[in-house]
Formats: structure tokens, C-alpha cells, sequence
């Protein structure tokens, strides 16, 4: 099967599904170049130059969309695919070129996050929403990263029930669960990642607060940014147990980070999938994670981490206290976390559940 893999954000996600997808199909990767920069490390750089066959675009911006757009209709009419594969962005480029198109091939879609976030996020997508919309009505197939989520919207769209599949989001980060490395002690904690409302911070401050308050010894590292930050800057400040690392991190960067700490913290508040807890998994770390949107499809509660009420500090802190008096609950759901990362969050397996999303696609198109 030939594949066209069109992704403008999400450039590890495309990249290593490419990947393994290459062991039984042709694929043709396009990415932008400028995501490409902070998601890709040089290992997975290296090996997709190894591989060839990938198109960069540059930066996708709005006064060169229609350049980008003619680029990648000749790219189409060029390679002639069985299928064509985008990942949903919040620009006109895709939807640009499949009204070129007129839909002649079949598409896949997968939406990583089918309702925008609150905050920063939702306003953002309404502006491209009108682009959104039209490429999803005409897809073939509309992917989204778990059960829950594809429940969710067809109960919203009952009238795209047949074209709703569930793929898990693929583990992310180079070690793919085959590393075993030893977290720090006392614990940390690592909230990591864009900074916005809906991640919660603020609950993670408060239930680190009450651990302090209960003599118990550990780190919360904060590793990241964005516009929730300086709403909880001043709190911050006043915590000696809370290390901050104020910005983007590079992928080479990103593994020191995830190694420190024993547990991954998502006290999010509202959310679809989450590419922090895949990359978690990847690197054998346990998630501590709100019951919202599509987490608990991630995270099974007991085995590769721990589920905790939304909103609820007292919850988030004493699912933390428990990683901090108890090795034996930090090694059990490590080996957890491991076990997620090689089976059912392993490419192989995302490969070939997304490749029969194809065949199906196909098949739909008639």
C-alpha cells in the first residue's frame, strides 16, 4: 500500500509511525521542518534520513499557505497514493489540497484532539475551524486516541459513527520502553510540557504543598512553559521543594528530564490524549492522571499508574504520598509502565492498527 503521511505538528508521532509502517508499506512522510526541530532527537533524525523519502515544508504560515498548498497537491499528483494520512493541525494547508484533490483519494484523519482544550488552545482552533471541519466531513476514516473519545463524539456526531476508529497515541521518546533506569531519590515528581489552564499546575502546587505540610521528602520539578505559568509564578517562588525549568526543550534534551522522576503528574482538567503520557510510558516512568476526557484509556489505574478525581488536591497528593513511602508500589508500576510501552502502545502495533483504518478508508471510498 501506498501511503501519503501528512503531518504539519506531531512530527515524532508521524515520524515514528513511518516507520514502522515502512516494514509493509510504501510511505511518503511530509513535515514541517520547524516542528521537526524541537520534537525530533537525533537518533530519530538520523534514522528517517536513513530512510528517505520525507518531504519538509517550511514554517506554515499564513502568507505562504497557498505556496504550501500547490506543493503538496504536485507532491500528491506525483506519488500517486492508495491512501492519504493527515494528522489534524490548525492550519488550511491539508483541507486546501484535498478540495484540489476533490477527495479523489481516499483519507484518513486523525484527530488528536477532537474538542479543543479550554483556554489558549480553543481559541486558537476556532479560527480554523471552518478548514477543520470540511476535512473531517469528507474523510474516510476519523482517528482518535481511545474508546472513550470515539464514544464521545458519536454521541455528539451521531452521523459519523462509521467513520470513527480508535487508535492508541504510540509511545513517544527514544528509549520506547526497552531502557530500565533508576529514578532519583527522595522521588520527583515531574510536571512536563506546554503550561496551560487546562494541565492543572495549580492543583499540582497545592497537593506538593500538603506533602511538605507532612514532613515528606521529594521534588516537583516543573519543566516547560506557556501562559498558565505566570499565574502560578509567585506560588512557585515560595516552594524550595519545586524546581522550575522555565522553557522548551529540545528532544535530545527531554530524557534526563523523565529519567529524574518517578512519576509523571497530569492533574489535567479537561482533555483528550495526552503525548506526555505516551512519551512517560516510553521512558518507564508511571502517570499519576486526572479521570478526564481520554486518560483513563492511557493510564490503567494500579498498573502503569495511578487515576485520581479531577480538581481534587487531596486525591493528587496522597496518590503522590504513595510513590514517596512505598519502593515497592514506584518498582511494580514502573514494570507497568514498560510492559505498556512494548505491547500495546508499541509502534508495531499502532502500525497495524492504523494500517486496517487504511484498508477500511479504502474499501469506504469505494
Amino acid at each position: 500500500m501506498k501511503v501519503a503521511l501528512v503531518s504539519f505538528h506531531y512530527a515524532e508521532y508521524a515520524s515514528r509511525l513511518a516507520l514502522a509502517l515502512d516494514r509493509s508499506h510504501e510511505v511518503l512522510l511530509i513535515l514541517d521542518s520547524s516542528n521537526a526541530e524541537y520534537d525530533l532527537s537525533k537518533s530519530l533524525r538520523d534514522a528517517l534520513v536513513r530512510r528517505g523519502n520525507v518531504l519538509w515544508f517550511g514554517k506554515m504560515r499564513r502568507r505562504s499557505a497557498l505556496i504550501h498548498a500547490m506543493r503538496l497537491t504536485c507532491e500528491m499528483r506525483r506519488f500517486r497514493p492508495d491512501v492519504i494520512h493527515v494528522q489534524e493541525v490548525t492550519n488550511c494547508v491539508p483541507t486546501w489540497t484535498n478540495d484540489v484533490l476533490r477527495y479523489s483519494t481516499p483519507l484518513v484523519v486523525t484527530v488528536h484532539d477532537p474538542v479543543p482544550h479550554s483556554g489558549a488552545d480553543r481559541r486558537v482552533a476556532l479560527k480554523s475551524e471552518a478548514y477543520r471541519i470540511r476535512l473531517r466531513t469528507r474523510a474516510d476514516r476519523l482517528i482518535v486516541h481511545g474508546e472513550r473519545m470515539r464514544e464521545e463524539w458519536r454521541g455528539r456526531e451521531p452521523q459519523l459513527t462509521l467513520q470513527l476508529a480508535s487508535v492508541s497515541h504510540g509511545v513517544l521518546g527514544d528509549d520506547q520502553g526497552r531502557v530500565e533506569t533508576i529514578p532519583e531519590k527522595p522521588p520527583v515528581f515531574l510536571f512536563f510540557g506546554r503550561i496551560e489552564a487546562y494541565k492543572g499546575l495549580g492543583y499540582a502546587l497545592q497537593a506538593a504543598e500538603l506533602l511538605a505540610r507532612r514532613g515528606l521528602q521529594f521534588r516537583l520539578v516543573i519543566a516547560g512553559t506557556g501562559s498558565d505559568l505566570d499565574q502560578n509564578r509567585a506560588s512557585i517562588g515560595e516552594m524550595p521543594w519545586v524546581e522550575l525549568v522555565d522553557r522548551r526543550f529540545l528532544a535530545d534534551e527531554i530524557p534526563q528530564m523523565f529519567r529524574r522522576a518517578s512519576a509523571v503528574v497530569l492533574p489535567y482538567t479537561d482533555a483528550t490524549q495526552s503525548g506526555v503520557a505516551a512519551m512517560a510510558f516510553g521512558f518507564g516512568r508511571p502517570v499519576i492522571a486526572t479521570c478526564v476526557g481520554g486518560l483513563p484509556d492511557v493510564v490503567t489505574n494500579e498498573h502503569d499508574g495511578l487515576l485520581v478525581a479531577p480538581k481534587s488536591v487531596d486525591a493528587l497528593a496522597e496518590a503522590m504520598a504513595r510513590f514517596i513511602v512505598s519502593e515497592k508500589l514506584d518498582e511494580r508500576l514502573r514494570r507497568g509502565a514498560m510492559e505498556r510501552a512494548r505491547g500495546q502502545l508499541s509502534w508495531d502495533t499502532i502500525a497495524r492498527e492504523t494500517a486496517a483504518v487504511y484498508e477500511d478508508a479504502i474499501r469506504a471510498h469505494g
